[in-house]
């Protein structure tokens, strides 16, 4: 019955979607996740409370700074964290991997803090490391003061920082793992009446493509969710903050994403570009990066893909700036991508040997006509004192 009202629920988004998302979260956005190309975009730059969201990048910090089967042991600071908790006890030991399972599917505010307190030494040291992570992966409006997302003066993100956030975390295996997980079952050394991990999200039962992640809510943030989908290789990311319909909302953008986008890979062999003066007349290039973006469906065929090569001159070293690829709409440059020599290309031999040898050539003709002068000279000084006589 509740597969039936998931597919029900995801049928009606799809009829009532058309074309454009119908979205009233506060702040929306949608990402497609190997282009990081914003598709769909509402307030998304709007500095609101995230609530659980954070639990993303802490758990990014985890992952990169600890061993899943490193032992945690909970302090009296974590069991004491308010709200919604694993229900750990003072002196728990239990694995940095089932606390992130708690993290993610529960969304377990103590499993939060015993974490932080392991990976960062106190919560707040592991607080900057998270504020840290948020401006390498390019959220410059995030600044968190918690690890768990309860509400808290300046800790603050945006839905455009959390796709980001959202996006690197899907690219870890480990998270991926977890929060496609309908539940888990945690093994810890006190407390064996709490066991069972459920994860909160109903996006995974509603929508075909779900792959997680989190889901958020506090009362000044409201309902907020961070999730990614994958249809036929394509991932998308939507974040929603403040939203009273956060399912309908993630899967109206999830459906205009990939109904209404589709991908365009430049498929045409890179020519070679001219050498000037190269010991080879020509070098091969290659991408700095994939060449792939997405376009609306039907203005697909107003797109096209064009080389613009610079005029190199030897020599020219490996991984030169050779010129762009350009993915072009009418006249308008929507995409552009360096172009990188594949290879070094020095100067012609044989053109240091004419330089050469038009200099030796000069030389000698000046020799002889130095020569010739001296010549002349002496034969006039002879008739002269000839004709002295």
């Amino acid at each position: 019955m509740r597969n039936m009202l998931g597919v029900l629920v995801w049928l009606w988004v799809v009829v009532a979607c058309g074309q454009t998302p119908k979205v009233l979260a506060r702040s929306a956005l949608l990402m497609e996740a190997r282009s990081g190309q914003v598709l769909y975009a509402k307030n998304a730059h709007l500095r609101l409370p995230p609530a659980s969201l954070t639990k993303m990048l802490t758990a990014l910090v985890v992952v990169e700074h600890a061993d899943l089967d490193e032992e945690v042991t909970a302090s009296k600071r974590a069991v004491e964290t308010p709200a919604s908790s694993m229900h750990l006890r003072e002196g728990e030991q239990v694995s940095v991997r089932d606390l992130l399972y708690a993290l993610l599917l529960r969304s377990a505010n103590d499993s939060a803090v015993a974490l932080a307190e392991h990976v960062g030494g106190s919560v707040e040291q592991f607080v900057q490391m998270m504020n840290q992570k948020a401006q390498a992966l390019g959220a410059r409006n995030t600044h968190l003061v918690n690890p768990h997302g309860l509400d808290a003066p300046n800790h603050y993100s945006t839905a455009y920082d959390m796709a980001l956030i959202a996006r690197a975390f899907m690219e870890h295996p480990t998270l991926r793992a977890i929060v496609g997980q309908r539940y888990y079952i945690v093994q810890r050394s006190l407390n064996q009446e709490d066991l069972w991990m459920v994860n909160k999200s109903k996006f995974l039962q509603l929508y075909p493509y779900a792959e997680g992640i989190k889901t958020g809510y506090t009362r000044p943030a409201g309902f907020c969710f961070a999730g990614s989908a994958m249809k036929q290789g394509r991932r998308l990311i939507a974040v929603v903050l403040n939203s009273p319909q956060r399912e309908q909302d993630t899967i109206s953008m999830m459906e205009y994403g990939f109904w209404e986008w589709v991908p365009l890979e430049m498929h045409m062999p890179l020519t070679p570009i001219r050498v000037e003066a190269g010991e080879t007349d020509h070098v091969a290039v290659r991408l700095e990066r994939p060449a792939y973006w997405v376009v609306p469906a039907h203005q697909k065929d107003t797109y096209r893909w064009e080389l613009k090569p610079l005029q190199l001159q030897a020599p020219v070293g490996l991984n030169h700036l050779a010129g762009w690829l350009q993915l072009k709409q009418g006249d308008a440059t929507v995409l552009q991508i360096p172009l990188r020599t594949a290879a070094s290309v020095g100067r012609r031999p044989s053109s240091n040997r004419l330089s050469w040898a038009g200099l030796l050539l000069t030389g000698l003709l000046a020799g002889w006509g130095w020569r010739q002068r001296l010549q002349r000279r002496s034969v006039s000084l002879r008739l002269h004192r000839y004709f002295e006589r």
